[in-house]
Protein backbone atom coordinates (compact mmCIF):
# COMPACT_ATOMS: atom_id res chain seq x y z
CA UNK A 1 0.00 0.00 0.00
CA UNK A 2 1.30 3.20 -0.83
CA UNK A 3 2.65 5.89 1.82
CA UNK A 4 -0.15 8.73 1.26
CA UNK A 5 -2.81 5.95 1.40
CA UNK A 6 -2.08 5.03 4.74
CA UNK A 7 -1.90 8.32 6.12
CA UNK A 8 -5.46 8.89 4.98
CA UNK A 9 -6.56 5.33 6.07
CA UNK A 10 -4.87 6.49 9.89
CA UNK A 11 -6.23 9.86 9.93
CA UNK A 12 -9.55 8.82 9.14
CA UNK A 13 -9.50 5.77 12.20
CA UNK A 14 -7.81 8.64 14.31
CA UNK A 15 -10.98 10.69 13.91
CA UNK A 16 -13.46 7.66 13.95
CA UNK A 17 -14.96 8.27 10.43
CA UNK A 18 -16.61 5.76 8.66
CA UNK A 19 -15.73 7.84 5.30
CA UNK A 20 -14.80 6.58 1.93
CA UNK A 21 -14.78 7.03 -1.83
CA UNK A 22 -18.25 7.82 -3.61
CA UNK A 23 -18.82 4.33 -6.04
CA UNK A 24 -21.14 4.18 -8.95
CA UNK A 25 -25.10 4.42 -9.04
CA UNK A 26 -25.08 6.80 -6.10
CA UNK A 27 -22.98 4.89 -3.59
CA UNK A 28 -19.99 4.84 -1.68
CA UNK A 29 -17.79 1.77 -1.94
CA UNK A 30 -18.25 1.00 1.44
CA UNK A 31 -22.34 0.75 0.52
CA UNK A 32 -23.43 4.05 2.07
CA UNK A 33 -25.38 5.72 -0.48
CA UNK A 34 -24.92 9.33 -1.80
CA UNK A 35 -27.40 11.89 -2.92
CA UNK A 36 -27.65 11.67 -6.82
CA UNK A 37 -27.63 15.60 -6.90
CA UNK A 38 -24.92 16.80 -4.18
CA UNK A 39 -23.42 13.40 -3.49
CA UNK A 40 -23.57 13.65 0.05
CA UNK A 41 -24.40 10.72 2.25
CA UNK A 42 -27.77 10.00 2.91
CA UNK A 43 -29.20 8.67 6.39
CA UNK A 44 -30.30 5.20 6.58
CA UNK A 45 -33.98 5.81 6.85
CA UNK A 46 -34.06 7.91 3.57
CA UNK A 47 -35.53 6.33 0.61
CA UNK A 48 -35.31 8.78 -1.74
CA UNK A 49 -32.62 9.27 -3.79
CA UNK A 50 -31.51 12.34 -2.92
CA UNK A 51 -30.89 14.22 0.46
CA UNK A 52 -34.06 16.28 2.03
CA UNK A 53 -31.99 19.63 1.32
CA UNK A 54 -31.74 18.69 -2.57
CA UNK A 55 -35.89 17.43 -2.65
CA UNK A 56 -36.62 20.47 -1.34
CA UNK A 57 -34.68 22.46 -3.84
CA UNK A 58 -36.55 20.37 -6.49
CA UNK A 59 -39.58 21.06 -4.99
CA UNK A 60 -39.29 24.71 -4.96
CA UNK A 61 -37.55 24.30 -9.07
CA UNK A 62 -41.06 22.92 -9.84
CA UNK A 63 -43.70 24.94 -8.06
CA UNK A 64 -43.61 27.60 -10.90
CA UNK A 65 -41.14 28.45 -14.36
CA UNK A 66 -37.60 28.78 -13.22
CA UNK A 67 -36.55 32.16 -13.14
CA UNK A 68 -33.10 31.49 -13.52
CA UNK A 69 -32.83 29.98 -17.08
CA UNK A 70 -29.53 31.07 -18.87
CA UNK A 71 -29.50 32.23 -22.45
CA UNK A 72 -27.72 29.03 -23.78
CA UNK A 73 -30.73 27.10 -22.33
CA UNK A 74 -32.52 28.43 -24.95
CA UNK A 75 -29.60 27.39 -27.53
CA UNK A 76 -30.66 24.07 -28.61
CA UNK A 77 -31.51 22.45 -32.23
CA UNK A 78 -35.30 21.72 -30.65
CA UNK A 79 -35.73 25.05 -29.34
CA UNK A 80 -34.48 26.86 -32.57
CA UNK A 81 -36.75 24.50 -34.88
CA UNK A 82 -39.87 25.59 -32.55
CA UNK A 83 -39.14 29.26 -32.85
CA UNK A 84 -38.29 28.84 -36.88
CA UNK A 85 -41.71 26.95 -36.99
CA UNK A 86 -43.45 29.91 -34.98
CA UNK A 87 -45.48 27.09 -32.86
CA UNK A 88 -45.59 27.82 -29.44
CA UNK A 89 -46.64 23.89 -29.00
CA UNK A 90 -43.39 23.24 -29.93
CA UNK A 91 -41.79 25.14 -28.12
CA UNK A 92 -43.70 24.13 -25.02
CA UNK A 93 -42.05 20.48 -26.18
CA UNK A 94 -38.37 21.64 -26.24
CA UNK A 95 -38.85 23.75 -23.01
CA UNK A 96 -40.44 20.72 -21.02
CA UNK A 97 -37.79 17.79 -22.68
CA UNK A 98 -35.13 19.92 -21.83
CA UNK A 99 -31.66 18.19 -20.47
CA UNK A 100 -32.03 20.26 -17.58
CA UNK A 101 -34.95 18.55 -16.23
CA UNK A 102 -33.63 15.31 -16.81
CA UNK A 103 -30.28 15.96 -14.90
CA UNK A 104 -32.45 17.63 -12.29
CA UNK A 105 -35.38 14.76 -11.53
CA UNK A 106 -34.47 12.30 -13.90
CA UNK A 107 -37.10 12.81 -16.46
CA UNK A 108 -39.09 15.78 -18.36
CA UNK A 109 -41.51 18.19 -16.94
CA UNK A 110 -44.88 16.63 -17.29
CA UNK A 111 -47.60 18.03 -19.29
CA UNK A 112 -49.44 18.94 -16.40
CA UNK A 113 -46.72 20.71 -14.68
CA UNK A 114 -46.14 23.40 -17.50
CA UNK A 115 -49.98 23.57 -17.80
CA UNK A 116 -50.10 24.24 -14.37
CA UNK A 117 -47.55 27.38 -14.82
CA UNK A 118 -49.25 28.59 -18.10
CA UNK A 119 -52.77 28.07 -16.26
CA UNK A 120 -53.61 25.92 -18.22
CA UNK A 121 -54.89 22.17 -18.13
CA UNK A 122 -52.70 18.46 -19.12
CA UNK A 123 -55.65 18.18 -22.66
CA UNK A 124 -54.95 21.83 -23.75
CA UNK A 125 -51.29 21.77 -23.65
CA UNK A 126 -51.23 18.53 -25.35
CA UNK A 127 -53.34 19.80 -28.19
CA UNK A 128 -51.20 23.17 -28.42
CA UNK A 129 -47.91 20.59 -28.49
CA UNK A 130 -49.90 18.35 -31.22
CA UNK A 131 -51.93 20.97 -33.24
CA UNK A 132 -52.22 23.64 -35.37
CA UNK A 133 -49.92 27.10 -34.48
CA UNK A 134 -51.20 29.25 -31.53
CA UNK A 135 -52.58 32.93 -33.46
CA UNK A 136 -54.24 34.53 -30.28
CA UNK A 137 -50.88 37.18 -29.68
CA UNK A 138 -52.68 37.93 -26.19
CA UNK A 139 -52.11 34.17 -25.28
CA UNK A 140 -48.95 33.85 -26.67
CA UNK A 141 -47.22 37.44 -25.21
CA UNK A 142 -49.05 35.69 -21.97
CA UNK A 143 -46.85 32.16 -22.14
CA UNK A 144 -43.69 33.90 -23.21
CA UNK A 145 -43.61 36.25 -20.08
CA UNK A 146 -44.46 33.17 -17.89
CA UNK A 147 -42.22 30.67 -19.09
CA UNK A 148 -39.10 34.30 -19.85
CA UNK A 149 -38.68 33.14 -23.40
CA UNK A 150 -36.15 35.99 -24.93
CA UNK A 151 -37.78 38.45 -27.00
CA UNK A 152 -35.51 38.30 -29.66
CA UNK A 153 -36.26 34.49 -30.77
CA UNK A 154 -40.07 35.42 -31.05
CA UNK A 155 -42.22 36.08 -33.45
CA UNK A 156 -44.32 38.36 -32.35
CA UNK A 157 -43.73 41.87 -30.57
CA UNK A 158 -45.12 43.17 -26.99
CA UNK A 159 -46.44 46.18 -26.85
CA UNK A 160 -44.48 49.12 -26.47
CA UNK A 161 -41.62 47.04 -29.00
CA UNK A 162 -42.49 49.73 -31.52
CA UNK A 163 -45.53 49.42 -34.40
CA UNK A 164 -43.93 49.91 -38.14
CA UNK A 165 -40.95 48.78 -39.52
CA UNK A 166 -39.88 49.83 -42.98
CA UNK A 167 -38.76 46.88 -45.02
CA UNK A 168 -35.38 47.89 -46.99
CA UNK A 169 -37.35 45.89 -50.00
CA UNK A 170 -39.88 48.71 -50.46
CA UNK A 171 -37.96 52.27 -49.37
CA UNK A 172 -41.07 54.61 -48.28
CA UNK A 173 -43.95 52.08 -48.39
CA UNK A 174 -43.32 48.56 -47.06
CA UNK A 175 -44.29 49.17 -43.57
CA UNK A 176 -44.52 46.12 -41.14
CA UNK A 177 -46.87 45.78 -38.29
CA UNK A 178 -44.25 45.02 -35.21
CA UNK A 179 -47.69 43.34 -33.64
CA UNK A 180 -47.73 40.66 -36.75
CA UNK A 181 -47.33 36.97 -36.11
CA UNK A 182 -45.18 36.82 -39.41
CA UNK A 183 -41.64 37.92 -39.44
CA UNK A 184 -41.12 41.04 -41.63
CA UNK A 185 -38.49 38.78 -44.03
CA UNK A 186 -41.26 36.89 -45.11
CA UNK A 187 -43.54 39.29 -46.19
CA UNK A 188 -43.42 40.34 -49.64
CA UNK A 189 -43.70 44.33 -50.10
CA UNK A 190 -46.98 44.30 -51.58
CA UNK A 191 -48.72 42.40 -48.24
CA UNK A 192 -46.15 45.12 -46.15
CA UNK A 193 -47.80 47.65 -47.90
CA UNK A 194 -51.01 46.64 -47.15
CA UNK A 195 -50.19 45.87 -43.08
CA UNK A 196 -48.79 49.82 -43.39
CA UNK A 197 -51.61 51.41 -44.83
CA UNK A 198 -53.70 49.33 -42.05
CA UNK A 199 -51.40 50.03 -38.92
CA UNK A 200 -50.74 53.53 -39.36
CA UNK A 201 -53.82 55.39 -37.96
CA UNK A 202 -52.78 59.07 -39.65
CA UNK A 203 -51.19 57.53 -42.52
CA UNK A 204 -51.78 60.47 -46.02
CA UNK A 205 -53.76 59.26 -48.73
CA UNK A 206 -52.08 61.29 -50.83
CA UNK A 207 -48.86 59.01 -50.28
CA UNK A 208 -50.94 55.29 -51.58
CA UNK A 209 -53.63 57.03 -53.78
CA UNK A 210 -53.36 57.03 -57.86
CA UNK A 211 -54.60 60.15 -58.02
CA UNK A 212 -53.53 63.95 -58.50
CA UNK A 213 -53.62 66.19 -55.47
CA UNK A 214 -56.98 67.86 -57.55
CA UNK A 215 -58.29 64.74 -58.40
CA UNK A 216 -61.26 63.29 -56.69
CA UNK A 217 -61.57 59.35 -57.61
CA UNK A 218 -64.46 59.05 -59.49
CA UNK A 219 -67.00 56.13 -57.46
CA UNK A 220 -67.50 54.27 -61.10
CA UNK A 221 -63.38 53.59 -61.04
CA UNK A 222 -63.47 52.89 -57.44
CA UNK A 223 -66.36 50.12 -58.05
CA UNK A 224 -64.30 49.17 -60.97
CA UNK A 225 -60.85 48.38 -58.46
CA UNK A 226 -62.99 46.54 -56.01
CA UNK A 227 -63.94 44.21 -58.51
CA UNK A 228 -60.08 43.75 -59.76
CA UNK A 229 -59.02 43.23 -56.10
CA UNK A 230 -61.52 40.78 -55.60
CA UNK A 231 -61.05 39.18 -58.63
CA UNK A 232 -57.09 38.97 -58.02
CA UNK A 233 -58.02 37.53 -54.83
CA UNK A 234 -60.62 34.94 -55.78
CA UNK A 235 -57.35 33.87 -58.29
CA UNK A 236 -55.13 33.59 -55.29
CA UNK A 237 -52.71 36.10 -56.63
CA UNK A 238 -53.00 37.76 -53.49
CA UNK A 239 -50.05 39.94 -53.94
CA UNK A 240 -51.34 41.90 -56.84
CA UNK A 241 -54.98 41.95 -55.09
CA UNK A 242 -52.75 43.57 -52.10
CA UNK A 243 -50.95 45.75 -54.36
CA UNK A 244 -54.77 47.03 -55.90
CA UNK A 245 -56.32 46.91 -52.48
CA UNK A 246 -53.52 49.70 -50.82
CA UNK A 247 -54.05 52.21 -53.56
CA UNK A 248 -58.13 51.40 -53.30
CA UNK A 249 -58.41 52.06 -49.13
CA UNK A 250 -56.57 55.62 -50.20
CA UNK A 251 -58.18 56.57 -53.45
CA UNK A 252 -61.86 55.71 -51.85
CA UNK A 253 -61.17 57.51 -48.46
CA UNK A 254 -60.00 60.79 -50.40
CA UNK A 255 -63.50 60.21 -52.33
CA UNK A 256 -66.05 59.74 -48.97
CA UNK A 257 -64.26 62.88 -48.07
CA UNK A 258 -65.11 64.97 -51.08
CA UNK A 259 -67.56 63.38 -52.32
CA UNK A 260 -71.59 64.75 -53.51
CA UNK A 261 -74.15 63.29 -51.26
CA UNK A 262 -75.85 61.31 -54.18
CA UNK A 263 -72.97 59.15 -54.08
CA UNK A 264 -72.25 58.64 -50.61
CA UNK A 265 -73.57 55.15 -50.24
CA UNK A 266 -72.22 53.79 -52.80
CA UNK A 267 -68.75 55.35 -51.86
CA UNK A 268 -68.99 53.46 -48.56
CA UNK A 269 -70.13 50.48 -49.82
CA UNK A 270 -66.67 49.88 -51.64
CA UNK A 271 -65.31 51.15 -48.35
CA UNK A 272 -66.48 48.75 -46.60
CA UNK A 273 -66.01 46.01 -49.13
CA UNK A 274 -62.51 47.18 -49.43
CA UNK A 275 -61.72 46.65 -46.14
CA UNK A 276 -62.96 42.98 -46.35
CA UNK A 277 -60.94 42.59 -49.71
CA UNK A 278 -57.83 43.65 -47.38
CA UNK A 279 -58.75 41.04 -44.61
CA UNK A 280 -59.35 38.14 -46.82
CA UNK A 281 -55.98 38.36 -48.20
CA UNK A 282 -54.55 39.00 -45.11
CA UNK A 283 -55.86 36.00 -43.34
CA UNK A 284 -54.38 34.13 -46.02
CA UNK A 285 -51.13 35.21 -45.94
CA UNK A 286 -50.66 34.49 -42.61
CA UNK A 287 -51.50 38.49 -40.70
CA UNK A 288 -54.67 37.12 -39.29
CA UNK A 289 -53.93 40.22 -36.26
CA UNK A 290 -53.95 42.85 -38.78
CA UNK A 291 -57.00 41.07 -41.07
CA UNK A 292 -59.23 41.60 -37.64
CA UNK A 293 -58.44 45.48 -37.89
CA UNK A 294 -59.58 45.00 -41.29
CA UNK A 295 -63.02 43.43 -40.66
CA UNK A 296 -63.59 45.64 -37.77
CA UNK A 297 -62.51 48.66 -39.90
CA UNK A 298 -65.17 47.56 -43.00
CA UNK A 299 -68.20 46.73 -40.13
CA UNK A 300 -67.37 50.21 -39.33
CA UNK A 301 -68.00 51.46 -43.00
CA UNK A 302 -70.88 49.23 -43.20
CA UNK A 303 -73.05 51.41 -41.57
CA UNK A 304 -73.06 53.94 -43.53
CA UNK A 305 -73.39 51.71 -46.51
CA UNK A 306 -77.49 51.24 -46.11
CA UNK A 307 -77.07 47.78 -47.14
CA UNK A 308 -78.12 45.03 -45.03
CA UNK A 309 -76.03 42.45 -47.74
CA UNK A 310 -72.87 44.63 -47.34
CA UNK A 311 -73.20 44.87 -43.66
CA UNK A 312 -73.73 40.75 -43.35
CA UNK A 313 -70.52 40.04 -45.56
CA UNK A 314 -68.59 42.31 -43.08
CA UNK A 315 -70.08 40.50 -39.93
CA UNK A 316 -68.96 37.17 -41.96
CA UNK A 317 -65.77 38.97 -43.02
CA UNK A 318 -65.17 39.72 -39.25
CA UNK A 319 -66.12 36.10 -37.67
CA UNK A 320 -63.97 34.97 -40.30
CA UNK A 321 -61.36 36.38 -38.74
CA UNK A 322 -62.24 35.17 -35.56
CA UNK A 323 -62.35 31.67 -37.00
CA UNK A 324 -58.25 32.68 -38.06
CA UNK A 325 -57.23 33.24 -34.63
CA UNK A 326 -59.08 30.39 -33.01
CA UNK A 327 -61.93 32.60 -31.18
CA UNK A 328 -64.28 29.72 -32.15
CA UNK A 329 -67.10 29.99 -29.94
CA UNK A 330 -66.94 34.04 -30.70
CA UNK A 331 -67.25 33.65 -33.54
CA UNK A 332 -70.38 31.09 -33.49
CA UNK A 333 -71.82 33.50 -31.46
CA UNK A 334 -71.68 36.17 -34.41
CA UNK A 335 -72.67 33.95 -36.99
CA UNK A 336 -75.89 32.89 -35.56
CA UNK A 337 -76.44 36.88 -34.32
CA UNK A 338 -75.22 37.96 -38.42
CA UNK A 339 -77.54 35.28 -39.63
CA UNK A 340 -81.06 36.18 -37.34
CA UNK A 341 -80.20 39.90 -38.92
CA UNK A 342 -80.40 38.72 -42.57
CA UNK A 343 -83.22 36.40 -42.27
CA UNK A 344 -85.80 39.19 -42.75
CA UNK A 345 -83.75 40.11 -45.72
CA UNK A 346 -82.96 36.84 -48.05
CA UNK A 347 -86.62 35.93 -49.47
CA UNK A 348 -85.84 38.26 -52.42
CA UNK A 349 -82.05 39.76 -52.16
CA UNK A 350 -79.81 36.84 -53.83
CA UNK A 351 -76.72 38.84 -52.32
CA UNK A 352 -78.18 38.81 -48.47
CA UNK A 353 -79.32 35.35 -49.37
CA UNK A 354 -75.61 34.18 -50.29
CA UNK A 355 -74.60 36.27 -47.19
CA UNK A 356 -76.79 34.07 -45.28
CA UNK A 357 -75.45 30.67 -46.71
CA UNK A 358 -71.53 31.53 -46.38
CA UNK A 359 -72.45 33.11 -43.00
CA UNK A 360 -73.33 29.38 -41.81
CA UNK A 361 -70.16 27.99 -43.97
CA UNK A 362 -68.08 30.17 -41.53
CA UNK A 363 -69.83 28.79 -38.37
CA UNK A 364 -69.34 25.22 -39.48
CA UNK A 365 -65.65 25.92 -39.76
CA UNK A 366 -65.98 27.08 -36.31
CA UNK A 367 -67.50 24.29 -34.92
CA UNK A 368 -65.41 21.68 -36.89
CA UNK A 369 -62.51 23.22 -34.96
CA UNK A 370 -64.40 24.21 -31.56
CA UNK A 371 -64.80 19.92 -31.78
CA UNK A 372 -68.58 20.24 -31.82
CA UNK A 373 -69.63 17.57 -34.49
CA UNK A 374 -73.24 18.19 -33.94
CA UNK A 375 -73.12 22.18 -34.58
CA UNK A 376 -70.97 21.53 -37.65
CA UNK A 377 -73.88 18.88 -39.32
CA UNK A 378 -76.74 22.27 -37.89
CA UNK A 379 -74.96 25.01 -39.77
CA UNK A 380 -74.03 22.75 -42.94
CA UNK A 381 -77.53 21.86 -42.86
CA UNK A 382 -78.40 25.68 -43.26
CA UNK A 383 -76.40 26.73 -45.51
CA UNK A 384 -77.51 24.16 -47.58
CA UNK A 385 -80.90 25.06 -47.56
CA UNK A 386 -79.66 28.52 -48.27
CA UNK A 387 -77.75 26.90 -51.69
CA UNK A 388 -81.27 24.75 -52.31
CA UNK A 389 -82.97 28.26 -52.54
CA UNK A 390 -80.50 29.91 -54.49
CA UNK A 391 -80.71 26.99 -57.04
CA UNK A 392 -77.13 27.67 -58.67
CA UNK A 393 -73.28 28.23 -57.81
CA UNK A 394 -73.07 32.42 -57.97
CA UNK A 395 -70.87 34.94 -56.43
CA UNK A 396 -72.61 37.68 -55.02
CA UNK A 397 -70.75 39.77 -53.26
CA UNK A 398 -67.74 37.32 -53.51
CA UNK A 399 -69.31 34.70 -51.71
CA UNK A 400 -68.86 31.93 -54.71
CA UNK A 401 -71.92 31.02 -52.55
CA UNK A 402 -73.70 27.79 -54.18
CA UNK A 403 -74.32 23.65 -53.97
CA UNK A 404 -70.65 23.44 -54.65
CA UNK A 405 -69.24 25.40 -51.94
CA UNK A 406 -71.54 23.64 -49.23
CA UNK A 407 -69.93 20.64 -50.62
CA UNK A 408 -66.37 21.85 -50.40
CA UNK A 409 -66.94 22.99 -46.61
CA UNK A 410 -68.76 19.23 -45.92
CA UNK A 411 -65.00 18.11 -46.56
CA UNK A 412 -63.28 20.92 -44.93
CA UNK A 413 -64.99 19.90 -41.84
CA UNK A 414 -64.53 16.40 -41.83
CA UNK A 415 -60.34 17.15 -42.34
CA UNK A 416 -61.29 19.67 -39.21
CA UNK A 417 -62.44 16.19 -37.69
CA UNK A 418 -60.82 14.15 -38.70
CA UNK A 419 -63.24 11.69 -41.10
CA UNK A 420 -60.38 10.71 -43.63
CA UNK A 421 -62.32 8.90 -45.60
CA UNK A 422 -65.46 11.15 -46.00
CA UNK A 423 -62.88 13.16 -47.64
CA UNK A 424 -61.90 10.30 -49.87
CA UNK A 425 -65.52 9.52 -50.22
CA UNK A 426 -66.59 12.74 -51.53
CA UNK A 427 -68.29 12.68 -54.64
CA UNK A 428 -67.81 16.39 -55.36
CA UNK A 429 -66.59 17.22 -58.69
CA UNK A 430 -65.26 20.70 -59.45
CA UNK A 431 -66.47 22.90 -62.16
CA UNK A 432 -63.91 25.29 -62.71
CA UNK A 433 -66.25 28.10 -64.48
CA UNK A 434 -68.47 27.96 -61.48
CA UNK A 435 -66.13 27.97 -58.42
CA UNK A 436 -63.02 30.23 -57.61
CA UNK A 437 -59.36 28.67 -57.95
CA UNK A 438 -59.21 29.58 -54.21
CA UNK A 439 -62.15 27.05 -53.21
CA UNK A 440 -60.93 24.36 -55.57
CA UNK A 441 -57.31 24.72 -54.34
CA UNK A 442 -58.72 24.64 -50.48
CA UNK A 443 -60.39 21.56 -51.22
CA UNK A 444 -57.64 20.17 -52.95
CA UNK A 445 -55.20 20.69 -50.08
CA UNK A 446 -57.70 18.58 -48.11
CA UNK A 447 -57.84 15.78 -50.79
CA UNK A 448 -53.94 15.85 -50.59
CA UNK A 449 -54.31 15.64 -46.97
CA UNK A 450 -56.74 12.70 -46.97
CA UNK A 451 -54.30 10.79 -49.00
CA UNK A 452 -50.98 11.32 -47.34
CA UNK A 453 -52.62 10.41 -43.54
CA UNK A 454 -53.97 6.88 -45.67
CA UNK A 455 -50.87 6.27 -47.28
CA UNK A 456 -51.60 7.38 -51.03
CA UNK A 457 -48.20 8.77 -51.11
CA UNK A 458 -48.87 9.45 -55.13
CA UNK A 459 -51.81 10.40 -55.32
CA UNK A 460 -51.09 13.01 -52.43
CA UNK A 461 -48.08 14.15 -54.39
CA UNK A 462 -50.05 14.68 -57.66
CA UNK A 463 -52.96 16.48 -56.19
CA UNK A 464 -49.90 18.86 -54.27
CA UNK A 465 -48.22 19.04 -57.52
CA UNK A 466 -51.29 20.19 -59.40
CA UNK A 467 -52.41 22.91 -57.22
CA UNK A 468 -49.36 24.56 -56.95
CA UNK A 469 -49.78 25.31 -60.66
CA UNK A 470 -53.08 26.49 -59.97
CA UNK A 471 -52.20 28.62 -57.55
CA UNK A 472 -48.61 29.12 -56.32
CA UNK A 473 -49.12 31.59 -53.55
CA UNK A 474 -51.58 29.96 -51.89
CA UNK A 475 -50.28 26.43 -51.59
CA UNK A 476 -46.68 27.94 -50.87
CA UNK A 477 -48.17 30.13 -47.87
CA UNK A 478 -50.93 27.27 -46.56
CA UNK A 479 -50.43 25.38 -43.19
CA UNK A 480 -51.65 22.33 -45.18
CA UNK A 481 -49.00 22.74 -48.18
CA UNK A 482 -46.01 21.96 -45.39
CA UNK A 483 -47.88 19.30 -43.37
CA UNK A 484 -48.63 17.15 -46.42
CA UNK A 485 -45.31 16.96 -47.88
CA UNK A 486 -43.67 16.66 -44.35
CA UNK A 487 -45.98 13.97 -44.18
CA UNK A 488 -45.05 12.42 -47.47
CA UNK A 489 -41.37 12.78 -46.59
CA UNK A 490 -41.77 10.73 -43.03
CA UNK A 491 -43.46 7.80 -44.12
CA UNK A 492 -41.33 7.60 -47.26
CA UNK A 493 -38.40 4.94 -46.88
CA UNK A 494 -34.89 6.54 -47.91
CA UNK A 495 -34.31 9.72 -49.26
CA UNK A 496 -37.23 12.13 -50.96
CA UNK A 497 -37.81 11.74 -54.24
CA UNK A 498 -36.58 15.12 -55.94
CA UNK A 499 -39.48 16.33 -57.19
CA UNK A 500 -40.98 16.07 -53.25
CA UNK A 501 -37.56 17.47 -52.12
CA UNK A 502 -37.81 20.79 -54.30
CA UNK A 503 -42.00 21.28 -53.42
CA UNK A 504 -40.83 20.98 -49.78
CA UNK A 505 -38.22 23.85 -50.02
CA UNK A 506 -40.92 25.93 -51.99
CA UNK A 507 -43.70 25.27 -49.04
CA UNK A 508 -41.01 25.48 -46.48
CA UNK A 509 -42.18 22.24 -45.02
CA UNK A 510 -38.68 21.21 -43.00
CA UNK A 511 -40.05 23.18 -39.97
CA UNK A 512 -42.40 20.32 -39.59
CA UNK A 513 -40.63 17.66 -39.79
Amino acid sequence: MQAGQRRVEQAQHSAGAKMSVPGPRGRFASGVRCCAACGSPLDAENTAAMCSKCLHNQRDQLSGPPTDLRPEFFQTDEFRAAFEAQHIGRVFRAYRNHVRWLKLQGKPISQDTLGRWLGLNQGQISKLEKGSPEYNILALREYAEKLRLPRHMLWFLFPGEGRIEVSESAPGFAATPKGSLVPASTISPSIAELCGVLADYGFSTLRFSSHQLDSIPSIDVLERDLRIAFDAYQQSRFTAAATRISTLLADVQIAARECRDSERVRVFRVLALSYQAAASVLIKVGQRDMAWIAAERGMNAAESADSPAIRGSLIRSVAFALVSTSRLEAAMRLVESGAEYLENEISDDNAALSVYGTLYLVGSMAAARFGDRSKTVDYLNEANTAARRLDKDANHLWTAFGPTNVAIHRVNTAAELGDVQTILNSPLTLNPQAVPVERQVRYLLDVARAHSLVGNRDDALGVMMTVERMAPEQVRQHHLSKKVVATLIQSGAGKPSIELDKLAQRVNARGEI
